[in-house]
């Protein structure tokens, strides 16, 4: 049965940096990346002005449901077809991407701990820390560079992740098993996990 390592932690804070680096360091063969951000709602019903008004970083604008269902198979040994999402167009794409099981499945996101049920899928949460300053800093250049989006936009985006991420996210440090900071090496936080990783005795958390 495979085993869920879950990533949680501000905007910007180096979620996805750490799930590469985790990833590398087990291997393709033993690890697979399961991206929360895979998951929102598909929006092409709305016009786009509409879909700009959405608040990505609420709950409710990921299809929880489906991600539970497919992190259930995934443990069970099943692959899944994870949808592709265009977050410039917030739409999600016509042709879904293959995820095959691995002995760890690394889940990352804001809200990957906001829901209780999905907290007892996991073995191991790790919440990454960093500075508001360079989360703000990672974030503008990320959705400039990657998802289109220019520098007034992404700042309305921000003001309203912070405020939501308080709402919903930070709590995942309550629930945390391993604490890392997002300004240090993404190797060095990788270690720091599998350190942890080696006291894991089978259980379930939390």
């Amino acid at each position: 049965m495979a085993r869920v390592i879950a990533i949680a932690g501000g905007s910007g804070s180096g979620k996805s940096t750490l799930a590469s680096a985790l990833l590398t360091a087990l291997g393709p063969e033993s690890a697979q990346v399961l991206p929360l951000d895979a998951y929102y709602h598909d929006l092409a019903h709305l016009p786009p002005a509409d879909r700009e008004r959405v608040n990505f970083d609420h709950p409710d604008a990921l299809d929880l449901s489906l991600f539970r269902q497919h992190l259930l198979a995934l443990k069970a040994g099943q692959a899944v077809s994870c949808p592709a999402y265009d977050f410039a167009t917030h739409c999600r794409l016509g042709e879904p991407m293959k995820v095959l099981p691995r002995p760890w499945i690394v889940v990352e996101g804001i809200l990957v701990a906001s829901d209780p049920v999905l907290r007892t899928l996991y073995e191991v949460l790790v919440f990454v820390e960093a500075d508001p300053a360079l989360r703000w800093q990672r974030r503008l250049a990320r959705d400039q560079a990657d998802r289109g989006r220019d520098a007034a936009s992404v700042a309305r985006f921000w003001k309203r992740a912070e405020s939501t991420f308080e709402d919903f996210g930070a709590a995942a440090r309550l629930h945390a098993d391993c604490v890392v900071r997002g300004e240090s090496p993404a190797s060095e936080s990788a270690n720091s996990v599998l350190r942890h990783l080696q006291k894991y005795s089978g259980g379930t958390r939390r």
